[in-house]
């Protein structure tokens, strides 16, 4: 029996779809990244999508393989949800993500993207003194939850974990450390010294008194991640870090442009 007019109509338009999604896998399967506040590797705009430093390399990686990448398709969500949403949905990506042993089997990893300095910050004159990592058990400390800081510490000290105040992201550490609600929080140091200013606090009331060993953050993907697409990226960061005529190279550049600005003074011990 031959087909009907509406029939074989059908069939032409679901065909023509097909071949319309077959021709441009990379858009049909795009990864969707996901980032919170993290300056100057992050940057939140209320008038844009999110800049920074990871965004712009994403960008040029993923415009290097001929993969599709906009920062206007870009998620804004809490660092804890965003970890999460990206180890349990496929097609997914975090921009900043710190490799800890814990985590190198639940993420595919493009990187490193750079090295993060972590401490634990006071308001100064609060009398707060950490000359060992125990001493932390003696204060309130902000936290937030699944990020790499609280690892770091609940790992390094787990009997402190009663001593933390849950908070859903470094603008709520901050506050919460200036009105004095907790003794200490334990954050990324040059992140959390941009973000001050935009909450109105003067860096120069606040001292980092204890930091921990930098911790190497890369750009981590969700586990059905194709592995070529995670070479390819892979490969293309190498080649961008590798230095050309002019002895520096595009990374050292890029990265140039976003950290504009002198290390900040850390007082206090290291974590060994």
């Amino acid at each position: 029996m031959g087909m009907s007019k509406a029939n074989c109509l059908l069939a032409l338009c679901l065909w023509t779809i097909a071949l319309l999604c077959s021709a441009d896998p990379a858009r049909a399967d795009h990864v969707r990244f996901y980032v919170d506040a993290l300056p100057p590797y992050a940057e939140l705009r209320d008038d844009g999508p999110p800049t920074g430093f990871a965004v712009a390399l994403m960008g040029r990686l993923m415009h290097s393989v001929h993969e599709h990448f906009d920062p206007s398709d870009v998620t804004v969500m809490t660092w804890a949800r965003a970890v999460h949403e990206v180890e349990v949905m496929p097609g997914t990506a975090l921009l900043v993500l710190a490799r800890l042993p814990e985590r190198i089997d639940r993420f595919k990893w493009v990187g490193p993207l750079d090295s993060l300095p972590i401490g634990v910050f006071a308001r100064k004159g609060a009398g707060v003194e950490v000359n060992r990592l125990e001493d932390l058990k003696k204060y309130s400390i902000g936290m937030v939850r699944n990020t790499a800081p609280y690892r770091v510490l609940i790992k390094s000290l787990p009997s402190v974990r009663q001593n933390m105040v849950m908070l859903s992201g470094i603008p709520a550490q901050l506050r919460m450390l200036r009105e004095g609600r907790v003794d200490v929080i334990v954050q990324a140091i040059g992140a959390s010294i941009r973000l001050m200013g935009d909450e109105g606090m003067p860096a120069e009331n606040f001292r980092v008194v204890y930091r921990f060993e930098p911790l190497q953050i890369y750009f981590g993907f969700n586990k059905s991640t194709d592995d070529g697409l995670i070479r390819r990226l892979q490969s293309a960061l190498d080649r961008f870090k590798e230095p050309d005529s002019s002895g520096s190279s595009p990374y050292i550049r890029l990265r140039e442009a976003y950290f504009d600005e002198p290390a900040p003074v850390v007082e206090g011990n290291r974590d060994k």
